[in-house]
């Protein structure tokens, strides 16, 4: 895939990315795009999907753009349209960043190999009394964090704040570093080489908006080894000053706040944080784990965030239905290895807001009982 960063039909550069920031626009982009390019499917060939033997979706990298990929994968650059139907959570063609997932196939009911199925009898063919309300309406969810298996690469980091408090909120404001000057010299003499992150450098201009993130836990697998980590949301700033001085950092405001500000905490384009999700057929069976809480804690109930072991790589998409199950009788602990005589129980319903490749980020939609961390989730084909 060719590196670029060059401003066109649908590319952008990082100055641009940064003040567009991490995404969002509106569904009605579809038809402005396609009314001011004049851009619209071509012949049969091109309509067929990538080889069997192929990925059915892509992990965006560093240049990549909507026109570039469907060249690639389509054979045809002004394709993009279609690839970009394929992928409802991508609202706008313009800004897609690396680590986001591209799907290349509306459907793909491939066997993914899942492993056989906790409720030991066949599903009833009519399931609509085992779906929540979710099924009828989409959910506008507030994303508010992620899992991922690589550390992010931010774009800045907050340095100071002439604000006299430890935590800091909205219209509060702070001085922001980017690229070389993300740490102040204090701060790089006090900390080790492997404390300091690296900073992309980009050239942040007024208005440019960032989000505020911050990573905080990790997944450890059963050798010990990290298998995810864990990143809040925080906010969201706007820079409001450059200096003429380019040893001096810029001046933002906080104009959003969900958590707790601190400084040292990490800047990266801008996404929006309420995301329309609707309620997608599975492609494939799929057995899955709870691994994490968004919210820290063990136990968990309706309308909350949680983690799962399975993403895009195992065919997950935004708008896919759990159930969840759990095997334990009644005077156990719940987290102690019941007896295998102990049936399974599906005892609630989570959906799927947000796709990374190796991991998914849920919401609970039903539960009658808490679901915990290590609790068992079962995909069906169909529903």
């Amino acid at each position: 895939m060719k590196e670029r960063r060059e401003s066109g039909c649908i590319g952008v550069n990082r100055s641009a990315k940064a003040t567009a920031g991490w995404a969002l626009a509106t569904g009605a982009a579809v038809a402005l795009a396609i009314s001011a390019f004049g851009l619209s499917p071509t012949d049969a060939e091109a309509q067929q999907a990538p080889p069997a033997d192929e990925s059915d979706y892509h992990e965006v990298r560093s240049g990549d753009t909507f026109w570039d990929l469907s060249g690639a994968y389509f054979g045809d650059n002004y394709e993009w349209p279609r690839m970009w139907s394929y992928n409802p959570h991508i609202t706008n063609p313009h800004w897609i960043y690396p680590g986001d997932i591209i799907h290349l196939q509306q459907v793909d009911r491939r066997d993914m190999g899942a492993e056989p199925a906790a409720h030991e009898t066949e599903q009833p063919d009519d399931r609509s009394t085992m779906l929540g309300d979710e099924d009828a309406i989409g959910l506008y969810m507030a994303l508010g964090g992620m899992m991922v298996t690589e550390e992010e690469t931010p774009v800045g980091r907050i340095i100071g704040s002439p604000v006299a408090a430890r935590m800091l909120a909205e219209h509060q404001d702070v001085w922001v570093g980017f690229g070389d000057r993300a740490y102040r010299e204090d701060e790089r003499e006090s900390m080790s080489d492997d404390d300091l992150l690296e900073v992309d450098a980009i050239d942040a201009q007024v208005g440019d908006r960032f989000a505020i993130i911050r990573q905080d836990g990790k997944l450890e697998d059963e050798e010990g080894e990290v298998a995810g980590l864990k990143y809040y949301v925080l906010g969201s700033l706007e820079i409001t000053e450059v200096p003429e001085q380019e040893e001096t950092a810029r001046t933002a405001r906080i104009d959003k706040s969900w958590r707790e500000i601190e400084r040292g905490d990490l800047l990266v384009p801008y996404e929006r944080q309420l995301q329309l999700v609707q309620p997608r057929e599975a492609d494939n069976d799929l057995v899955a784990k709870v691994v994490d809480g968004l919210e820290d804690g063990a136990i968990f109930g309706p309308q909350q965030y949680l983690f799962v072991n399975r993403g895009a790589e195992h065919g997950v998409r935004p708008g896919n239905r759990f159930f969840v199950y759990q095997q334990w009788e009644g005077f156990e602990h719940p987290h102690e290895q019941s007896a295998p005589e102990i049936p399974w129980q599906q005892i609630g319903q989570v959906m799927v807001i947000s796709v990374r490749e190796q991991y998914s980020m849920v919401v609970i939609t039903r539960s009658d009982r808490e679901v915990l961390i290590g609790d068992r989730l079962e995909m069906y084909t169909g529903h």
